[in-house]
């Protein structure tokens, strides 16, 4: 990809777009052209936040239940392509595309039949899908947009949501949780099917976020160096909010299952986590003496969120990575 000066406005103008949280928004997919180079830089940083919570789904042993997957305002299909080529999927026996964007749907039925030729695909809202995929939407959906795309919802039997982890993004997809939970089950990234603990009082000022440490190549191909410098942003700075619900029962999680949430704070001799259980999400402190290598992993950024441990009067005793119980 050239990095020229057309194509970093084209990208400047885009994440602008993207960050403005108005919703009524016009098509910006205004070329073939931009959206390759969209698919080449902010949908691949899209599909490494995929990877994070497709990566959590295979710890937990689920998988998308059997039939059509609709990709919803589905962009250049980086949802698509990472949920398909995952071991979740081996059920889903056709896809669907739909975004407001001809031009887009054209583009990524195009490059899904490339990697997928034996998988009927086709383009339209399908409202029988078994399965919905949602990507990067929340902020260019007006609340009328929402009810209805929520209306649709209602007859699918999963739903796979991943937003950027702004604030009032993360707020937004904490209260979809919340209308779409009597009829669901929540499957992740909540350990819990209690009302969401950001909702509590003294939270106010966190949200429900998780930290992806990008691949090697982020930092390793001179493309992203490119990227970075031109659209000034930190390659290390990427997560996600994201929730994943089902209608069909879902085996509980143990007990002592919690979710840690955005970054552990390090300190010399302790980090300080935001964990969360049906209890609510509370500050639990860990010290570096009792898990000196939880300590590292955590500094690393290597630790899987969903962790098994004991807290007892805010301090971590126990503490070791933990998968959904089969029991």
């Amino acid at each position: 990809m050239e990095f020229s000066q057309r194509n970093i406005e084209r990208l400047a103008d885009l994440r602008a777009r993207f960050l403005d949280a108005s919703g009524e928004k016009d098509d910006y997919w205004s070329s073939e052209e931009t959206l390759a180079l969209y698919d080449e830089t902010f949908a691949e940083r899209i599909g490494w936040k995929w990877d994070f919570a497709l990566r959590d789904l295979e710890r937990l042993d689920w998988s998308l239940p059997e039939g059509a997957v609709l990709d919803w305002g589905c962009g250049t299909g980086v949802a698509s392509r990472k949920v398909l080529r995952s071991a979740i999927a081996r059920r889903a026996n056709s896809l669907w595309l739909y975004d407001r964007s001809a031009l887009a749907m054209r583009f990524a039925a195009k490059r899904l039949e490339q990697s997928f030729p034996t998988l009927p695909i086709a383009q339209g809202e399908n409202l029988n899908a078994t399965t919905i995929l949602v990507s990067h939407v929340l902020n260019e959906l007006s609340e009328r947009d929402l009810r209805q795309l929520l209306e649709r919802m209602e007859r699918a039997t999963a739903i796979l949501w991943v937003e950027p982890s702004l604030k009032s993004v993360s707020k937004r997809l904490v209260e979809i949780r919340e209308k779409l939970r009597e009829r669901f089950r929540v499957v992740a990234p909540c350990p819990h099917q209690a009302k969401c603990g950001m909702l509590a009082p003294e939270n106010e000022t966190h949200w429900c976020h998780h930290v992806v440490k990008p691949p090697q190549e982020a930092f390793t191909q001179s493309k992203w160096a490119k990227f970075a410098q031109a659209m000034r942003v930190d390659l290390r700075d990427l997560s996600l909010s994201y929730l994943v619900l089902d209608k069909r029962p879902i085996a509980p999680l143990e007990a002592q299952v919690k979710r840690v949430i955005g970054n552990a704070r390090l300190y010399k001799a302790h980090a300080s986590l935001l964990v969360c259980d049906e209890t609510g999400a509370r500050e639990c402190q860990l010290l570096k003496r009792d898990f000196p290598n939880v300590f590292k992993a955590l500094k690393k950024g290597e630790t899987p969120s969903l962790q098994k441990m004991n807290v007892e009067n805010g301090r971590i005793v126990e503490w070791r990575e933990s998968e959904r119980d089969d029991a």
